[in-house]
């Protein structure tokens, strides 16, 4: 089996193998995938940690060889470098390094910047310095960075900054976790999820009290949530319905 590893900063996950195909999520640097099939411009693979498959372009990637070392580093909300010779690869916060140092194929890259040893164990205090990071980024289908983020997407940053690992879309973040049975009952960090009139859970936020959630519509913004579900005050209205809620620690 060929492990590769995304050599850039963060590059599409297409549902096709055309630049004109829906992007399903984003790969980040360093991120292990299984190569599934290749094609002349892409090649279709299934990412290590989450099982997530989509198409990624040719050029884009390089093959690695695991260490077998535990990766528990991440990039810090202040961001890092990968630099090798001349070249220069800006990391974004939630990309996962083991050290120092990381090869990709031929590419021997040092790490400058500040890594986060990820623990649960400050998550009171860190817990709103991500809250001011990411409000205010703009929502985007598939997005995974400060740039550019999804409701899931969020999520799953949110919880790799505390080494939790959550799966990709939000039906399957529901499908894990303990239910919170009464809202009275949400801590932070508690993730609340949402259906559609299909009864399909389609979003998801993270809450900062038991009233208040953060997620991504539109942009990433605060809003109220009772048993309902979540209200925009500044559509005055009801924007999503409540499914759900789920403790993961």
């Amino acid at each position: 089996m060929s492990i590769s590893a995304c050599n850039l900063s963060i590059v599409p996950l297409r549902a096709e193998a055309s630049h004109r195909s829906e992007m399903v999520s984003q790969v980040l640097f360093g991120e292990n995938f299984e190569l599934l099939e290749e094609g002349v411009d892409f090649a279709r693979i299934r990412l290590s940690e989450t099982k997530y498959e989509g198409w990624i372009q040719n050029h884009q990637y390089a093959t690695v060889v695991l260490s077998g070392v535990k990766r528990n580093n991440i990039v810090d909300i202040s961001g890092a470098k990968a630099i090798s010779g001349s070249k220069i690869v800006h990391l974004l916060h939630g990309t996962v390094v083991s050290g120092s140092t990381i090869t990709i194929g031929e590419e021997h890259y040092s790490i400058e910047g500040t890594l986060r040893d990820t623990t649960i164990a400050d998550f009171k205090t860190e817990l709103p310095k991500l809250i001011q990071f990411y409000k205010n980024s703009p929502y985007m289908w598939g997005g995974r960075s400060v740039f550019g983020i999804d409701c899931s997407g969020l999520s799953q940053v949110f919880y790799k900054h505390f080494g939790i690992s959550l799966m990709r879309d939000a039906y399957q973040q529901a499908e894990g976790g303990k239910t919170v049975d009464f809202l009275t009952e949400i801590q932070p960090g508690d993730l609340a999820f949402f259906d559609n009139e299909a009864g399909r859970i389609v979003h998801v936020g993270v809450m900062i009290d038991s009233e208040t959630i953060i997620h991504a519509s539109g942009r990433v913004r605060i809003d109220k949530m009772d048993s309902q579900g979540i209200f925009n005050t500044e559509q005055n209205r009801y924007t999503h319905n409540l499914r759900i809620v789920k403790r993961y620690f």
